[in-house]
């Protein structure tokens, strides 16, 4: 089993009480304090894993691709569903809108309501929600059924998105975290390709009632792999009661770690960017530079793709390269493109243009943009919730809740300037990108954790090599040497 000691939370957000100092090394009583310091320390640590199976992250992976494809699958049949229940498009937007509360609701309550009862219960009763009302949603027979609908999918489909990372932080830290984070999103983001085309394929044929039938049909799915694959992985001994209170008290513990609150604010500007491009991409492409829409299409799904590469190299590099690094360098990375990108908006996209090389500049910003949020995506999560310990359901919840908040924000900033206009994108980009590395400088990392880490790998290296036991041989010398110097010390007696 290996251990991240850069990413162990503290004793009080354990919920632990500090472990007392052993007074006097070498006494009987500094030997039962470390012995018990030990114990605690493997109790704690009896459910991480090193690795995870295959089923279980494409089972996580699956669950946290829900949100996309509930949202980008059905958008090209707005004006089919408007037309059939006879409502206006903004009455037609509110179901996007209803789907999107019920998902930020449900991750704010779940978590909290997980680390009570447990994982798999929220997780098993959340998937047959969302698809009892997915199925509800395909057969509505009016507006108002169709939104109550949408509202209750989105809160059982939050279940997977908010406890899949718990899942994840409950058997995992650091650098195990981090990459199965990673590869988590990285299936997910298939998920974002596939939906767009998929709705624009199946909205001829069958229509906005077989889009949504073939979305409850893959929260069907979900039901039957969260029963199969998904095992419990919070025991009963890490729970505890309550329910507000919890979130109360799981929110002021939490609190207490800057960099924690830090992070969460991270994660939230870096998804925030995420749905800035999401929101814009589609105007600027065809109503700024007049692409069609099968052109677009096609940009889209090579950002997806490329963002879903970029989280699954920076999970794989984990090893050799800290979360932390590809936090602060993906950062940067974010900057620079997005620097660029917003003076190109705001001096040549302020209105439609038609320029075969700015087109070809402004989709390669697209997918520079993209793909450096690749390289934050995965680690942040990782990270943040690694510091979260016992409150891992409700950092989980946490860290979901406020990143939709920011990036439900930033999405309708980006059109300010109208659909003929990038303006609007550049500044809000620019101004996000700012933010989030400024609160990088403050770090990403409690202090000394980096001379920590490097004491592990240190020892880790030490092991591999075997000079841990020539150590071992060597240290009862040293002991007493160290020994007859202390004593040296106290009484003033040389060669005591």
């Amino acid at each position: 089993m290996t251990a991240f000691p850069s990413t162990d939370p503290s004793p009080e957000l354990r919920g632990e009480g500090a472990a007392p100092q052993a007074v006097g090394a070498g006494t009987h009583d500094g030997m039962a304090a470390d012995a018990h310091a030990v114990g605690s320390a493997d109790s704690r640590d009896a459910g991480v894993r090193t690795s995870f199976a295959p089923s279980l992250l494409i089972s996580l992976a699956a669950l946290a691709a829900i949100a996309p494809l509930a949202t980008d699958a059905y958008l090209p049949a707005f004006n089919h569903m408007a037309a059939d229940l006879g409502v206006s498009a903004s009455t037609t937007q509110l179901t996007l809108t209803a789907f999107l509360v019920g998902v930020a609701l449900g991750q704010l309550s779940i978590g909290v309501l997980s680390d009570r009862f447990g994982r798999r219960p929220l997780l098993l009763w959340g998937s047959v929600l969302a698809f009892v009302a997915g199925v509800g949603t395909a057969v509505a027979p009016s507006a108002a059924v169709l939104l109550a609908a949408r509202f209750l999918q989105g809160l059982g489909g939050a279940a997977g998105m908010v406890l899949g990372r718990a899942v994840i932080s409950d058997r995992s830290r650091g650098i195990t975290a981090a990459r199965a984070l990673s590869l988590v999103m990285a299936i997910q983001g298939i998920a974002p390709v596939v939906a767009p085309i998929l709705g624009g394929a199946l909205v001829g044929p069958v229509g906005w009632r077989g889009i949504l039938a073939v979305v409850a049909a893959f929260q069907g799915l979900l039901v039957l792999l969260v029963a199969a694959w998904v095992p419990e992985t919070l025991p009963a001994q890490r729970r505890h009661e309550g329910g507000l209170g919890v979130l109360i008290e799981g929110t002021r513990a939490l609190g207490k770690d800057r960099v924690f609150v830090r992070l969460t604010i991270i994660n939230a500007l870096v998804y925030a960017l995420l749905t800035s491009y999401l929101s814009a991409a589609p105007f600027m492409m065809q109503g700024v530079l007049g692409m069609s829409t099968a052109a677009y299409t096609s940009v889209f799904a090579v950002c997806g793709l490329m963002v879903t590469v970029t989280v699954a190299v920076c999970g794989a590099a984990a090893k050799r390269i800290s979360p932390e690094r590809q936090i602060r360098m993906g950062l940067i990375a974010v900057l620079v493109v997005d620097v660029v990108f917003a003076a190109v908006c705001l001096l040549r996209l302020s209105a439609p243009v038609s320029s075969t090389p700015l087109m070809i500049v402004t989709i390669a910003l697209f997918i520079g943009h993209v793909m450096t949020l690749g390289i934050c995506m995965g680690n942040l999560p990782a990270v943040a919730l690694g510091r979260t310990g016992r409150w891992a359901g409700t950092g989980s919840a946490l860290l979901g809740f406020v990143q939709f908040i920011f990036g439900g924000t930033a999405s309708p900033l980006v059109g300010l300037t109208g659909h003929a206009s990038g303006v609007a994108f550049g500044v809000t980009i620019l101004v996000l990108a700012l933010a989030a590395n400024v609160l990088a400088v403050f770090g990403v990392r409690s202090r000394g954790e980096k001379e920590r880490q490097r004491a592990a790998a240190e020892a880790r290296r030490a092991a591999r090599l075997g000079r841990d036991q020539l150590a071992a041989q060597a240290a009862p010398a040293y002991d007493v040497a160290d020994a007859a110097v202390d004593v040296d010390s106290d009484t003033g007696v040389p060669g005591a």
